[in-house]
């Protein structure tokens, strides 16, 4: 097993630990779709034309009257000068490799379809789609507030569980220092077993869905406090950043680039967002722009956890034109998908029916169902099975959380006490990419006969046994 882990880091670091990222195919037109808002169109500038933008103009070589035509009254998707841009891409990424996210565009308006297919037709444009709409959290997949963490069995040893049992056994085993942001709708601040932790909140604030918050912050990072439940990673530094620029604009990317600058090497950034493509629920680096920023999160050294989203659906048939081949586009997120647990009535480890999608990209895998956590007044039946007296949201919690929204921060948390450990045992975190090749090489596989890849369960025990005090 070190054989192969060795093997695999080599490789990252031969390629220097910087994600992949090739240009996708061109979309042959513009459609609208349920998913997408129709008054809302992106547009990347291709890379080799020599073009910049300078207030809301298209500069560089050739006749660009009639591009600039097209592109009239649009505005940067990432809300940041293209001299920062530059200059951060230049730090992080000195061969500029990766992505020029000032050439990202973002145009508003009633006839948006048709110049969107105009600019397709321009060879100075890379891609150009409309702006995804946000997709719905995942529904039902299935006094004196008590001590459930007994209940929270996915802290157990593995196979069952994810290793959690040891980590108050290691220097910094409970994630003190590291910090991690959650790409999230809301949560409810004034839930008892998460009103003491300081949750810093960056972007426009919303209220949306705050049990799937609560049940992400819970599983992250409840306090152990003798009642309610304890968090995977208690000490860690929280933040909710939020997926929108105002209340009308959705934008993953931007909250990426926004989380980003207030994390450093070795912190974790946690989408908890998917993608909507012809109503399947996807991996959310499905939005080029997504994936660009992406890639720039882990050239920085941070550990970005994607869900593969519930759409349970094969991320590998050429219809995705290579999307999602590891082989040619890889942005160094951990893809997260969804695996049984051992209450679920199926093969532990094995994909839960018409769960996650699946595929050789999605890396690892959480447990889709029987999550225990906190949850808020808005989860009522289905999120405050387990307690909710007098139907008050502070004290709402769940046995049933889950969907990639609940397997995601467990790994989540599992790369944060790793890293908090390596802070203090080696003085430096993980490689983002040399971390996603330790969890899958010591994680526990799925059953031999399972054709839906998953990927293996982490496990926390078994990679600090190994690689602890490396």
């Amino acid at each position: 097993m070190v054989a192969i882990l060795s093997f695999i880091l080599t490789m990252s670091i031969a390629n220097g630990g910087v994600p992949q990222r090739s240009v996708g195919s061109r979309p042959v037109s513009i459609k609208p779709s349920a998913e997408v808002r129709s008054d809302v169109l992106v547009v990347k500038l291709s890379e080799q034309r020599g073009l910049t933008v300078q207030n809301g103009t298209v500069l560089g070589p050739g006749d660009l009257q009639s591009l600039n035509r097209l592109l009239d009254g649009a505005v940067p998707l990432i809300d940041r000068t293209p001299k920062q841009l530059r200059e951060e891409r230049k730090r992080i990424n000195p061969s500029e490799t990766l992505a020029d996210l000032s050439l990202y565009l973002r145009i508003s308006g009633p006839d948006v379809v048709s110049r969107g297919n105009q600019l397709l037709a321009d060879p100075r444009i890379e891609t150009a789609y409309l702006a995804p709409k946000p997709a719905p959290p995942p529904m039902d997949i299935a006094p004196i507030t008590p001590d459930f963490t007994a209940q929270q069995t996915y802290r157990e040893a593995g196979p069952n569980g994810f290793g959690f049992d040891v980590a108050h056994r290691w220097p910094g085993g409970d994630g003190a220092n590291v910090v991690i942001s959650d790409i999230e709708y809301g949560f409810d601040p004034n839930h008892e077993d998460l009103e003491e932790r300081e949750v810093f909140e960056l972007g426009y604030p919303m209220d949306w869905y705050p049990f799937h918050g609560n049940g992400v912050l819970g599983i992250l990072g409840a306090p152990d406090n003798g009642y309610g439940i304890t968090g995977l990673a208690p000490a860690a530094d929280l933040v909710i950043t939020s997926p929108f620029v105002d209340a009308e604009t959705y934008n993953v990317a931007q909250a990426i680039v926004l989380a980003t600058e207030h994390l450093d090497a070795g912190d974790v950034l946690l989408i908890e967002q998917q993608g909507w493509v012809d109503t399947i629920f996807l991996p959310v680096e499905a939005d080029p722009a997504v994936f660009d920023a992406i890639t720039h999160a882990v050239a920085k050294g941070v550990v970005v956890i994607e869900p593969a989203g519930n759409g349970g659906c094969d991320l590998d048939p050429p219809a995705w034109d290579g999307w999602f081949d590891p082989e040619t586009r890889d942005s160094g997120a951990i893809i997260v998908g969804g695996g049984a647990s051992p209450s679920s009535g199926y093969e532990p480890r094995s994909w839960f029916p018409m769960g996650s999608c699946y595929g050789e990209r999605v890396d690892v895998q959480g447990w889709y169902d029987g999550i225990v956590s906190t949850s808020a007044a808005d989860g009522h039946p289905t999120y405050t099975d387990l307690f909710f007296p007098d139907g008050d949201g502070r004290q709402a919690y769940t046995t049933a959380f889950g969907g990639t929204s609940g397997a995601a921060p467990i790994i989540a948390a599992i790369a944060a006490v790793m890293n908090s450990v390596a802070w203090e045992t080696r003085g430096v975190p993980w490689d983002p990419i040399e971390l996603r090749a330790a969890m899958i090489s010591t994680g526990h596989p799925q059953p031999e006969s399972e054709s839906q890849h998953v990927g293996p369960q982490p496990d926390l025990r078994r990679l600090l046994r190994t690689w602890g005090i490396r």
